[in-house]
């Protein structure tokens, strides 16, 4: 599998992980940002950071409210000059907390592990952030091999034939059309509850997908 390599090389951008599951394959598509020497920055949310000292990664940041972080991992991380912000505000998670350094930063692109998994309230509250602040920030998801983009307008990509792509709705997408796909989408309506896009393959080297209005979780594996 190879590393994902961003196009916008001009663009600022980071790798934050949360304290979700997280797979040893999306450790490997973002590689190139745990390399000793990068120049781009790693911020771990709260108890990332016990998964990150074990895997013996070092982050430049770890942020939130150090509910769940082990005290030995935050003494430990803090002897390497790691910056430690805690955060109490209970009105926003550590992801939120986490997306908010990067913009302050002038990160322009994230790419996030760990977003799912352990919880499920956890998870459902980091897809309402990423839904928060889809307009303030691009980010690219790395799921448990699959990569994902929220989409409002147009997506394409050069793939591989037999390619899966899942179109999630969030929560609602008008005037969907697809190229490529075995299951084509031809100005169809997607809504959570009614009909999703899930599980359908490309037939080729390429596809994409358009809508009208809404928003799509484009996911790619």
């Amino acid at each position: 599998m190879s590393t994902v390599k961003s196009k916008n090389v001009n663009l600022k951008e980071c790798l934050i992980i949360c304290n979700g599951r997280i797979y040893k394959k999306d450790l490997k598509l973002t590689g190139m940002y745990l390399k000793p020497r990068r120049a781009t920055k790693i911020i771990a949310c709260d108890g990332a950071s016990d998964f990150l000292k074990t895997a013996g990664i070092t982050p430049d940041v770890i942020i939130g409210d150090m509910d769940s972080a082990k005290p030995s991992t935050l003494n430990y991380f803090s002897k390497k000059k790691v910056l430690i912000r805690q955060i109490k505000d209970q009105n926003k998670n550590d992801l939120e907390k986490a997306f908010l350094y990067a913009i302050s930063k002038n990160i322009q692109i994230v790419h996030l592990i760990g977003l799912t998994g352990k919880r499920l309230d956890h998870t459902l509250n980091n897809i309402s952030i990423l839904l928060k602040f889809h307009n303030k920030i691009k980010f690219i998801l790395y799921e448990d091999g699959f990569t994902g983009y929220l989409v409002t307008k147009q997506y394409s990509s050069v793939c591989k034939p037999g390619t899966i792509v899942s179109l999630i709705p969030l929560p609602e997408a008008n005037g969907v059309k697809t190229t490529g796909l075995k299951y084509p989408l031809r100005n169809e309506k997607l809504a959570l509850g009614k009909r999703e896009g899930a599980l359908n393959v490309t037939t080729g080297n390429s596809f994409s997908v358009t809508l009208r209005k809404g928003m799509l979780l484009v996911l790619l594996k």
